[in-house]
């Protein structure tokens, strides 16, 4: 691959990438916005409303730094995709989220049912609830993010002189 056509792969690659976390972040704002008074119910509520919010500004902040070619906004969506990755369910802790993109093979192990799906997500998708509900243990992994990882990685990597430290 030539040079030229390398850095053209590259250029839509990081604005491909940059766009799907724009796009997340803009849609999840919506819909944490929308049911903003379901949170104010208390503190605990509260932050964790506000750890949901931030992630979504940092989707959209780092969609357009990269989107212009700086780093900065690489290294945000870097660590902000690990925080996408595990989807999990219980009694105590209920957490998932899911910004643009998502695959998520997910097992649910509660007594009398067993199962396994996968859900595929465009947009917006979270949770994270202390003590919620419904009584299911679920795990499972959100592999789009897992693919953005490696992906932001080597788009940094190919952009630098230097060896990136993320």
């Amino acid at each position: 691959m030539t040079n030229a056509t390398s850095s053209t792969s590259h250029k839509f690659m990081r604005q491909a990438l940059s766009a799907i976390y724009f796009f997340g972040g803009i849609v999840g704002l919506y819909v944490l916005l929308s049911q903003a008074q379901i949170f104010m119910v208390s503190a605990l509520a509260i932050i964790l409303f506000s750890l949901m919010l931030i992630q979504n500004l940092v989707a959209i902040y780092g969609g357009v730094k990269f989107w212009r070619g700086n780093p900065e906004g690489g290294q945000l969506l870097y660590w902000l995709s690990w925080t996408s990755v595990p989807v999990f369910s219980s009694t105590m802790l209920s957490y998932h989220s899911i910004i643009g993109l998502g695959l998520t093979p997910t097992i649910t192990l509660t007594p009398g049912m067993y199962d396994f799906h996968i859900q595929f997500t465009l947009g917006y998708e979270g949770a994270l609830k202390w003590f919620p509900t419904f009584d299911i243990f679920q795990l499972g992994l959100n592999l789009a993010p897992l693919l953005f990882i490696a992906v932001i990685r080597a788009l940094l990597q190919a952009d630098s002189d230097t060896p990136v430290k993320i």
